[in-house]
């Protein structure tokens, strides 16, 4: 091939790029270094309206509830700073996943739901929500040992959201198992990423205290996990529900 067929070889291939960038849309995937902080801002808007119905409502104690979350995906050092983020109790590290501990309907549910979405083109940030509830009956129902390595399996994902943990009750399925116990020890284990949601187990609305009422629920070994596995976050304010 002559010289100057490689220029022409080489512009076309240059046009092709530049329609192709001309024609990504906004939810196409793209590297994560290249996902703004506006980017992530505005697909969280558009998506959460699409899946309620209802535009993002905007207060102190709601953006200061999100905070933490938003940087924490974004891997951005503000997400230290965040006003809600529990440094007191666990010491902050994105080598860790986050536990959000609130009151009732403050949209720790409905807000890791919208960054599901949002992550599915991004292997990254490709994260799978169950409820506590939803794994005890996934195990329950496990009729072989096929089945329950399935489960198993299922449960190793690289990032796991566990929504309303310590609600569950123990599994039942030839003898009895705490489910939930026992995939946050084998996820600790094997060092994967785990965002976990609980409510208040006081009326005083204290985390600390709530922290240490899940040790009881699941256990010395897991309580001393948890400030190893989690950042704390706190979401704090009024329920949406009412």
């Amino acid at each position: 091939m002559r010289s100057n067929d490689f220029k022409k070889a080489g512009q076309i291939i240059s046009q092709i790029k530049r329609n192709t960038n001309k024609s990504n849309t906004d939810n196409q995937m793209k590297p994560l270094n290249e996902f703004t902080k506006q980017e992530l801002w505005k697909a969280f808007l558009k998506t959460f309206k699409e899946m309620y119905n209802k535009e993002f409502h905007e207060d102190k104690n709601v953006l200061n509830n999100l905070k933490p979350l938003f940087f924490y995906f974004l891997k951005d050092e503000k997400f230290f700073e965040c006003e809600n983020l529990r440094a007191d109790i666990s010491a902050p590290s994105f080598e860790k996943g986050f536990m959000i501990i609130g009151g009732y309907g403050l949209g720790k549910t409905d807000y890791m739901k919208v960054f599901q979405n949002i992550f599915k083109n991004y292997p990254n940030l490709r994260l799978k929500i169950y409820t506590s509830k939803e794994l005890v009956h996934k195990y329950e129902i496990c009729q072989t040992p096929l089945d329950k390595q399935s489960f198993i399996k299922d449960a190793e994902r690289k990032l796991m959201f566990i929504d309303d943990i310590s609600s569950e009750r123990i599994a039942s399925n030839y003898g009895h198992m705490d489910v939930i116990d026992e995939v946050l020890i084998n996820r600790y284990d094997k060092n994967l990423i785990t965002f976990v949601s609980c409510n208040y187990t006081t009326n005083n609305n204290c985390a600390k205290q709530t922290l240490q009422d899940l040790g009881l629920r699941y256990g010395g070994r897991m309580y001393d996990r948890f400030h190893e596995m989690f950042n704390i976050i706190e979401f704090k304010g009024s329920s949406f529900r009412r």
